[in-house]
């Protein structure tokens, strides 16, 4: 085996890896997240009773620290969802790419890997929603290979940045889901020191 070889082994087995890991946190942050939910939103009644809102009386700290808490945790539960169908997406699209890159060796067509946009996390969250609602118009078919059209290029290019802003969603989703998650115990302490 030569050096190349042995890169590319090694850079699947960490990738697989890599991919794994993710799927672990994400599991895990959101079990940790809905056991929270779910004992603070039973223990609410040694929080509060009532609840007044009155700008004339002393703020309860302790009532606001577990609003904040519920906030943090749902933020949390939300972006570990968005999480989990990006990473789906990606996985789906990315398989999708490579199965084009191999019918166009098969039928000698060529198609070339232009430069793609950067990604930010409003143009990537802008392309999960993309694809989630019409996945299919962004899918490459062996027909449109075998086609061999103008569109199929711009097709291919569209689905790359679209695989590359997935990618980057994730990351950003897994350190929201990940601080939300931090925040929402920190406050949920100071409940429980206050109580």
């Amino acid at each position: 085996m030569d050096k190349k070889e042995e890169y590319q082994e090694r850079y699947r087995f960490w990738t697989d890896k890599r991919i794994a890991q993710l799927s672990f946190h994400n599991n895990i942050l959101l079990t940790i997240s809905f056991v929270i939910i779910g004992y603070f939103w039973k223990e609410r009644d040694s929080v509060y009773t009532d609840l007044i809102i009155d700008t004339s009386l002393a703020i309860e700290w302790k009532i606001v620290f577990f609003f904040a808490g519920i906030l943090f945790i749902l933020i949390s539960i939300f972006t570990g969802f968005l999480l989990s169908i990006s990473r789906l997406y990606d996985l789906r699209i990315t398989s999708n790419i490579l199965l084009t890159r191999k019918r166009a060796l098969d039928e000698k067509v060529c198609i070339q890997d232009e430069k793609l946009s950067d990604s930010k996390f409003t143009k990537s969250i802008k392309s999960l929603l993309k694809i989630f609602f019409n996945y299919r118009k962004y899918e490459i078919t062996y027909q449109d290979i075998k086609e061999e059209t103008k569109g199929l290029q711009n097709k291919f290019t569209i689905a790359r940045q679209i695989s590359r802003d997935l990618g980057h969603s994730t990351w950003e989703l897994m350190k929201s889901q990940t601080i939300s998650l931090f925040l929402s115990i920190m406050f949920f302490t100071l409940v429980l020191i206050l109580k």
